[in-house]
């Protein structure tokens, strides 16, 4: 969101990276899924980072699905959108039509195959209607950073990375140390994009 402190997460996806495999494994949290927070009360996992900051929705991801989480990696939408475009977008088939409006935000996607700019590409992980509302878009943004994974791989995107590099530090905060993401996207690039 647009904010310098900390606010509910939006997405919550826990990602596990096998070098020796050459997998990424990813496991999608719904925002709304209830948990216990740190003082004992019912809490939905989105309001942690809020409320206690991304170390404890670190903890709170590990005690829900038994695991070390070490790091973490947040996003804003605005964000989001400027990376996409700078990749010069994405192509993806969507596979429904997509409608939303509310005051704050305008969600207009229609079906078929096409090339999303980091507005549409936002519009598309952000959509929530139809029967499988918050599990379908989960869905959706998984199928999302698969072409988005397969568009960044590309050989054309290595002459992007300088304009892309101070974007990604404009926009997006870790606890990831340095050494450990070079040598992740040095990996990252043996992989098979499915």
């Amino acid at each position: 969101r647009e904010s310098a402190s900390n606010t509910r997460s939006d997405t919550i996806i826990l990602a596990r990276i096998d070098p020796k495999e050459k997998k990424v494994a990813m496991v999608s949290i719904p925002r709304d899924t209830r948990i216990v927070d740190s003082k004992g009360n019912s809490e939905k996992i989105n309001s942690v980072n809020y409320v206690e900051g991304p170390e404890a929705a670190c903890k709170a991801v590990g005690k829900l699905l038994d695991t070390d989480v070490e790091y973490y990696v947040i996003t804003n939408f605005e964000g989001f959108g400027r990376i996409v475009d700078i990749l010069g977008g994405v192509d993806l088939d969507v596979e429904t039509d997509m409608y939303h409006w509310d005051v704050s935000y305008i969600i207009d996607l229609k079906k078929g195959y096409q090339h999303l700019d980091g507005d549409k590409a936002l519009q598309y992980v952000r959509y929530r209607g139809g029967p499988t509302a918050d599990i379908g878009r989960t869905q959706r943004q998984q199928k999302f950073i698969k072409a988005l994974a397969k568009e960044i791989f590309q050989a054309k995107t290595i002459f992007k990375l300088p304009s892309l590099i101070p974007e990604i530090n404009k926009c997006v905060k870790t606890n990831i140390p340095l050494k450990d993401m070079v040598y992740m996207a040095k990996m990252a690039s043996s992989f098979d994009t499915g």
